[in-house]
């Protein structure tokens, strides 16, 4: 395991310091790349032995040119079913936990923030990588900024989700109904790729799955069963001993051997009930090029952009339990995009991971209030 030692920043004050006459730059310091972004939202449906599936799939793809860029409303309401009212306190709850937290004309500003991307653009002729995020509800409205990032970069990221959507997993009462919904969500990521690997923008030798927050059991296991998967990403959310379906039963389920192509596993080093997170007990197994990073001073709500990024951009402290606010948010969300897409890179389009390796060391002049540590599996 290797340290990086980092300076420590107190952030004080619970100050929401953004005025209404300010021009919110809701992307911080992120270098997007050099493609323009595109978003659009397809159906597909499959037939299973019970019923025909039917999902929603969102998705950003490299475009030819801009179109009428999206606002970050748009991302909010991306199902058209909030009005103006409830898209204030949806923002409110969604960064604090509690409506009107802040000034109504501040929270318009962010909610007409313009986006990278541009509703419907002309889709590139060249091939990309594909990237689908595992269903976890609330990601278009909780990473559309990292979508949009590594779609600038060269990828075509993708979410799907059933419709309508199927009750969260604390809903579900009987262990076996909670299994037969995890399957499902395995079913429709592996569906989803087969359906997506037919557009002519895709790249169908790179497929990748990202997972964030509670999604990360759907994502080992659909790494398992499709040999066309290639690299997985977990945001605070790969586990593989414990989970929100199947609860310890999730190790009986996976298989060293299986996990066979490279992991990039990002985490807080404290999790949400205080104790330390080390990486899994299988890790030593795994491919060698997987990576486990631990960030110190990060929380489990800093891995997505409503909870970390933006309360670092409205330099704000009010924020959820599980979360951070202040510089060190937008910091460390900006450092947890950029380590995604070099290991994607790394993955996809170099023979070996040593660029990266030496790119989380310049890291340490940009997340200056933490420690990162990089394991590295010791086969």
């Amino acid at each position: 395991m290797k340290y990086i030692s980092l300076f420590v920043l107190v952030v004080i004050g619970n100050v929401f310091a953004l005025s209404a006459q300010e021009e919110l730059n809701i992307y911080g310091n992120l270098s997007f790349g050099p493609h323009r972004v595109g978003f659009e939202q397809l159906t597909h449906s499959y037939q299973t032995n019970e019923s025909i599936r039917v999902l929603d799939i969102s998705m950003w793809y490299p475009a030819e040119k801009d179109g009428k860029k999206l606002k970050f409303s748009d991302y909010l309401n991306y199902k058209n079913e909030l009005s103006d009212l409830e898209l204030l306190e949806t923002i409110s709850i969604g960064i604090s936990g509690k409506a009107n937290t802040f000034p109504k004309d501040s929270l318009e500003l962010l909610l007409h923030s313009q986006m990278k991307a541009s509703q419907s653009a002309e889709p590139k002729k060249d091939k990309y990588p594909l990237l689908v995020w595992s269903s976890r509800y609330g990601t278009v409205e909780y990473q559309n900024i990292l979508s949009e990032y590594l779609t600038s970069h060269g990828y075509v990221v993708a979410f799907v989700e059933d419709k309508p959507n199927a009750p969260f997993p604390w809903q579900i009462q009987s262990t076996e109904q909670k299994e037969i919904a995890l399957n499902r969500q395995v079913a429709d990521l592996t569906n989803t790729i087969s359906f997506l690997k037919q557009k002519n923008n895709i790249d169908k030798t790179k497929i990748g799955l990202l997972s964030w927050s509670y999604a990360g059991e759907s994502v080992v296991l659909a790494q398992m069963s499709d040999s066309n998967i290639d690299v997985v990403i977990g945001l605070s959310s790969i586990g593989f001993s414990w989970g929100v379906f199947l609860g310890a039963g999730i190790s009986e389920k996976v298989s060293p051997e299986k996990l066979n192509v490279p992991y990039l596993i990002l985490s807080e080093r404290i999790g949400t009930n205080g104790k330390t997170k080390t990486p899994p007990d299988i890790f030593n197994e795994m491919h060698p090029k997987s990576r486990y990073v631990s960030f110190e001073g990060l929380s489990h709500g800093s891995f997505n952009a409503l909870e970390g990024m933006i309360p670092g951009i409205l330099k704000t402290n009010k924020v959820q339990p599980w979360s951070k606010g202040g510089e060190i948010a937008q910091i460390g969300y900006e450092v947890i995009c950029k380590i995604t897409q070099n290991f994607l890179d790394a993955i996809f389009y170099k023979s070996n991971l040593v660029v990266f390796d030496e790119d989380i060391e310049k890291l340490e002049e940009t997340l200056f209030p933490n420690t990162i540590s990089v394991s590295i599996p010791k086969k």
